[in-house]
Formats: structure tokens, C-alpha cells, sequence
């Protein structure tokens, strides 16, 4: 699937050169531009988790974007961790990638449809499935995200609602690392 999705790797959709004091050296794209353009393509695949969602600290629960390097979390395991990392990401909200996820207990986690969730995938949970004692009540499919973040923690990841959510941080790094060597 990869392979296909990334059979034209080789032609980004911009077109730079390296320079030397101002001239064109006609070397192509330097390691940076290129490491930057396999990431970009990566994050088309992966996205995260939309600005607002709000996310579980010992606190009480603060909006994703508000939540910084050193704040303490709940974890993936239930006990408080800490952030070691947040990323943000612009998204094309005109694509209709992000999942609202309801639960029988009134949780709701919202995230893109290949963000884990307690391992795996948002888009292969099914109304009727279970996570933990937490029952799916409905999955809804939107659009309009401008902007999403991830949290990498000293745990696997993080609690939305009480809801298990992966950080996807160390994924994405891999992926990317893959897109590059198959480039």
C-alpha cells in the first residue's frame, strides 16, 4: 500500500535547488528540504488529535493546545505522567479524516481515523465495540479541523475521558523514516 501511495516520491510539489553564495548549484533538494518533504508526506497519512479536545490531567481536563513540555497528564495506564513533547500540525479541514467516538458512559474522544486509541486504529472500531468497560455508543465522521496536536509522555500515551489515547508522536517518526528510505 505504501509503495503505491508513494510511487511518485521522487517529485515533491516544489521544486528548490541548493545554492552556493546565491547561485544555483543544481544539486536538487538539500537533506533538509528533503526530510522536511518525507515528514509532510507522512502527516498527509497520520493525523492527530483536533485543536479543543480536551485532555486529562490530576486537574481536572484542559483543551490539547493548552497543554505544554512538563505538564502531567493521565496516562495511558491511569497514572499521571509527563509530557516530554507536543506537536502541532496544520490540517486541510476540507478532508473528512477526524472520528467523534461516544461511549456508553458519556466519554468522547475525537481524533483522525488512524490515530490509535487503547492500540488500535479509530477507523476499525465499530458501534457495539468495547474499550476496557467503555462500550461505543456512536461514531461520527467530520470535517473542519485547522489545526491538531500529539502529545509524546512518558507513558504510551495519554487519557481523553478516561479513554486510553496513543501517542502517535514515535509512529509518525517511523513512518517518515520508512517514506525516506523507500524515496
Amino acid at each position: 500500500m505504501m509503495q503505491n501511495y508513494f510511487g511518485g516520491v521522487g517529485s515533491t510539489p516544489w521544486q528548490t535547488s541548493s545554492t552556493t553564495t546565491g547561485t544555483q548549484t543544481g544539486q536538487g533538494k538539500s537533506n533538509f528540504e528533503k526530510t522536511m518533504g518525507y515528514g509532510l508526506m507522512a502527516k498527509t497519512i497520520m493525523k492527530c488529535i483536533p485543536e479543543g479536545t480536551e485532555i486529562d490531567t490530576p486537574d481536572g481536563r484542559f483543551a490539547i493546545e493548552d497543554i505544554k513540555v512538563g505538564t502531567k497528564v493521565k496516562g495511558w495506564h491511569g497514572g499521571d505522567t509527563e509530557v516530554l513533547q507536543v506537536h502541532q500540525y496544520k490540517e486541510d479541514p476540507k478532508q473528512s479524516r477526524f472520528y467523534h467516538i461516544t461511549f456508553d458512559n458519556g466519554a468522547e474522544v475525537d481524533c483522525c481515523d488512524m490515530h490509535r486509541i487503547y492500540g488500535k486504529r479509530a477507523k476499525d472500531y465499530k458501534v457495539g465495540d468495547s474499550i476496557k468497560s467503555n462500550k461505543i455508543a456512536s461514531i461520527t465522521r467530520y470535517n473542519g479541523v485547522v489545526r491538531s496536536y500529539d502529545l509524546l509522555t512518558e507513558d504510551p500515551g495519554y487519557r481523553i475521558g478516561g479513554i486510553p489515547v496513543d501517542s502517535m508522536i514515535e509512529e509518525l517518526a517511523e513512518l517518515t523514516a520508512v517514506i525516506k528510505q523507500a524515496a
